[in-house]
């Protein structure tokens, strides 16, 4: 079995921003989600920053947090 992957900085930023995002707006991840049309547990391994999103995922995490995907971006400072 290989090792690990470390976690990409831009995957690990925008994790960290979509959590900030989502948690001022009172969501739980499950409800996140659900407005983004994509799995629970992806959307939380999105927030933990395990994958490099699709930009069609990118934009549909931004949109279910009502933030252009430019801001959510600039928010994760990429």
């Amino acid at each position: 079995m290989s090792p690990k992957k470390p976690k990409s900085t831009a995957n690990v930023a925008l994790g960290a921003a979509a959590r900030a995002l989502r948690a001022e707006r009172g969501l739980a991840q499950e409800a996140l989600a659900k407005r983004a049309e994509i799995d629970r547990s992806y959307y939380g391994a999105i927030e933990r920053g395990e994958f490099n999103v699709s930009l069609e995922t990118l934009v549909k995490v931004a949109m279910a947090l009502e933030v252009s995907a430019a801001e959510l971006l600039e928010r994760a400072e990429l």
